[in-house]
């Protein structure tokens, strides 16, 4: 039996090496990408006898894994002795994809156990107790997302009463949908004491509030998900909340991605971000160009490894950020879990708009197809480029004939939103407008010109 509970850093390391041994006899027998893996490179079971061993396989990108993802779901029903849990599919969640399809990460009903769990402690480590009301203020999106399930579940695992937000632009006619004045209505009914949700709609929800006159008095914690939160921006929002009636409010960030189950977590603002269950993975960081590890506390290309898994399961997994990490105990609340001491970073290829994960390639992929576009420029911008908390938007910049305008009005828009699932702004320009700066070697159809903290 793996031991499930680590009780301090002591303990971490021969945790880690005990499931990673689990795990790669599960790997060896039953996953259909890494077995073709280790064929190819003539590695046996007794080549990676343990951590120190996972530099002898090659990275993982995050582009092979969106474009085979049944390949990296272990199978399950070939290992002798597996449980029905280990077995049993119980949930989807979505990551990017570079087709229309976002790629599915697998969760039997092992790893959905595991996920709670992991969630408890994160909203442990984040101050929620059963005393607080939460409201879920992620929307209901086409496909699960991470941040939904981590306010659902995070606040259900404490045993705090959960309020459901149930934003979101899809309906069809299902009435569940709620406008952003009902959430208002809801925060101040049931006396709310934590907001959680994407950051930018928390900030907008706020300034509505303000605009209405609301009384947030009960709300001690807001949460914004999905993106850096600068120390500008939690002022800023801190500031809203005292004329809502809230003082000294917290303002929490985290730091996650969908294969990692969920947001690792602050405990204080800024103080960085600790690790719930860390024994469930094990971190690499790499110099972005040697790609040799870097010392610990140093920043670096984040690379992660599953160590008890039964859906997908990846290795040496490239997460696409530059960040790092220490393992000193953390002098605010005094617990032991390694902790990201730095807001992460993108290296490119896939940002973040609104708190979706949106990849370049796609939208070149999909623009590129539409013959009565001439050229075209994506660019990461904000709605009001004068405040630097304002949300994000894309905007599509294109270059077509007069006649053409009408058409790509509509389709350019519905084309984007249907890989993305984020609606952009469109720009026309004269048909001839990148004429000369397409001679330049440096032209570039993407650009970021957010004006962020970090």
């Amino acid at each position: 039996m793996m031991r499930l509970t680590v009780k301090g850093i002591e303990d971490l390391r021969p945790a880690q090496e005990e499931r990673f041994s689990h795990q790669m006899d599960l790997i060896f027998e039953a996953h259909p990408y890494y077995t073709g893996v280790f064929k190819k490179m003539g590695l046996r079971r007794q080549d990676i006898q343990g951590l120190d061993d996972l530099k002898k396989l090659p990275l993982t990108y995050k582009e092979e894994y969106i474009t085979r993802p049944d390949a990296f779901r272990l199978e399950m029903e070939r290992i002798s002795g597996s449980t029905r849990e280990e077995r049993t599919l119980w949930d989807i969640i979505f990551t990017a994809g570079s087709t229309s399809s976002p790629a599915p990460f697998y969760d039997t009903a092992y790893d959905h156990y595991a996920r709670i769990s992991q969630l408890k402690r994160t909203a442990e480590i984040a101050g929620i107790t059963p005393d607080d009301t939460v409201i879920n203020l992620f929307p209901l999106t086409s496909v699960p997302h991470q941040g939904f399930l981590s306010a659902l579940y995070g606040s259900q695992a404490v045993g705090a009463k959960l309020v459901a937000g149930f934003g979101g632009s899809f309906d069809a006619g299902f009435g569940l949908i709620r406008r952003s004045s009902e959430a208002l209505e809801m925060i101040q009914k049931h006396r709310v004491t934590v907001l959680w949700g994407i950051g930018f709609f928390l900030r907008r929800l706020i300034m509505s509030a303000q605009e209405r006159g609301c009384d947030f008095s009960s709300v001690k914690l807001v949460m914004p998900m999905g993106e850096g939160c600068p120390a500008g921006m939690r002022d800023d929002i801190r500031r809203r909340m005292a004329e809502l009636g809230a003082m000294d409010v917290k303002v929490l960030n985290g730091y996650g991605f969908t294969e990692k189950q969920g947001p690792s977590m602050e405990c204080n603002e800024l103080k960085g971000f600790h690790v719930p269950k860390p024994a469930r993975y094990f971190f690499e960081f790499l110099d972005p160009i040697t790609l040799e590890p870097v010392p610990d506390g140093q920043p670096g290309l984040v690379v992660m490894t599953h160590l008890d898994r039964r859906g997908t399961c990846l290795l040496r997994y490239v997460v696409g950020d530059i960040c790092s990490m220490t393992h000193e105990r953390c002098p605010e609340c005094g617990n032991w879990e390694p902790r990201f001491q730095m807001v992460p970073y993108r290296t490119g290829g896939i940002i973040k708009i609104k708190g979706t994960l949106v990849t370049i390639s796609a939208l070149y992929d999909v623009l590129s197809k539409v013959k009565e576009i001439e050229e075209y420029e994506i660019i990461a911008t904000q709605t009001d480029p004068s405040d630097p908390f304002s949300e994000d938007a894309l905007l599509v910049r294109i270059a077509c004939e007069e006649e053409a305008k009408s058409k790509l009005a509509t389709k350019v828009p519905e084309d984007v939103r249907r890989i993305a699932e984020v609606t952009p702004k469109i720009e026309f320009v004269p048909v001839n407008y990148y004429a000369g700066t397409l001679k330049d070697y440096k032209f570039k159809r993407f650009r970021d010109e957010r004006v962020r903290e970090r």
